[in-house]
């Protein structure tokens, strides 16, 4: 058994830095835009007008000679934040991650990622098309992206809600995740509520971000933007988790020694079995076994088969009585043309050989065998 400490047994470089870069970038950008006003001595801009805005839009500063800045980490961010979700998605059909449970499940993730390219469309152009020569173009793009951003959110957490919901139908590789008897005593579930609060809370932000703005009072809605894009970049560590296991898997797979057993069962299908004698019981099987038991191959969210439990196993196949038990056999050489032998690569090994026909040549009884001992 290997010395490596049970929480480094990860594969360290793997999908789930995908979201962290993006979270890096984003959260980068923000602090280098905040530093910049900050040392340039809290600066109102000419074509804010005249106010006494403290702070600042985060558009504002962006608008300025840092907008080569905003565009490059907005974009780089676009990138990540889409690739992070692609690769769930992907993960999860090749089996990498815990498979969808639902048919419905992966029209989900497609949703979702169509709503996160447009949403990151969005704030893309908003970094594109500053606040100071586009604004109303500007204002638009900010609706655009907090819109498709929510959605992309919301098909997102909806299939974490599936997962936590139907644990019956996890693989086994995944029982751990379950820590009590009830239905939503399990990780998928608090992983959805802890979605759920940062996308309540998001909502909140962004409803009084819009408030203060559209009554002028700049001031508090900066403060509220600044906020909200901050606590953006809490979604990337989610997702982040969210893609975690699969690199525990991945080094679980290459380090069989130091692991008492591990089964991966993830490419192989399987179907739910249901313990009647407890309620929130749950035990896949192999669905091979499926079709002697009436279980049909698509479980998902629309039919959940209820196996009884006689038939969780098939029955051993009965092993034929070998009816040559106690018959003596000898090697007999097969007679073979001359042209046979002519193939000068073809060799020829004489088999062994039992015939049950008659003349018997071949067999012979205990008694013959004494007998032609004793000759001899």
């Amino acid at each position: 058994m290997s010395s490596t400490p049970r929480w480094l047994r990860f594969k360290k470089i793997h999908y789930y830095l995908i979201p962290l870069v993006a979270l890096v970038v984003w959260w980068g950008m923000l602090i280098a835009l905040m530093s910049a006003w900050s040392i340039q001595g809290h600066p109102i801009y000419w074509f804010m007008g005249e106010t006494d805005q403290n702070p600042v839009y985060i558009s504002d500063i962006g608008a300025t000679n840092l907008q080569p800045l905003f565009i490059s980490c907005t974009g780089f961010q676009l990138i990540f934040f889409v690739g992070t979700l692609l690769m769930e998605y992907v993960l999860r059909r090749m089996k990498k991650l815990q498979p969808y449970v639902s048919n419905k499940q992966p029209w989900f993730a497609i949703v979702s990622i169509i709503c996160a390219v447009i949403g990151q469309l969005g704030i893309l152009f908003v970094s594109i098309f500053n606040t100071k020569n586009f604004h109303t173009v500007h204002i638009t793009m900010v609706g655009v992206f907090i819109f498709f951003i929510f959605w992309a959110c919301f098909f997102n957490f909806l299939n974490s809600f599936i997962f936590g919901n139907f644990p019956q139908r996890l693989h086994p590789n995944h029982e751990r995740v379950i820590f009590g008897k009830h239905r939503w005593a399990n990780l998928y579930m608090v992983s959805f509520f802890f979605k759920l609060l940062w996308l309540i809370v998001a909502v909140i932000l962004a409803a009084f971000f819009g408030y203060e703005m559209k009554h002028d009072n700049d001031s508090i809605s900066a403060c509220f933007e600044w906020t909200i894009s901050f606590w953006y970049g809490l979604l990337l560590v989610f997702w982040a988790i969210d893609l975690f296991p699969s690199a525990v898997k991945h080094y679980r797979i290459r380090h069989p020694e130091q692991y008492p057993a591990f089964v991966d069962r993830h490419k192989e299908p399987m179907a739910e079995v249901h313990d009647p004698n407890n309620e929130n019981s749950f035990q896949p099987i192999p669905k091979r076994y499926s079709s002697s038991s009436g279980v049909r191959d698509d479980t998902t969210l629309e039919n959940s088969p209820r196996i009884p439990p006689t038939q969780r196993v098939p029955q051993p196949l009965a092993v034929p009585e070998n009816p040559y038990d106690g018959v003596i056999t000898v090697p007999v050489e097969e007679v073979h043309t001359r042209s046979t032998f002519d193939n000068q690569r073809r060799t020829f090994v004489p088999p062994t050989q039992t015939y049950t026909g008659e003349p018997k040549l071949h067999e012979y009884s205990r008694q013959q065998m004494q007998n032609a001992q004793e000759q001899v």
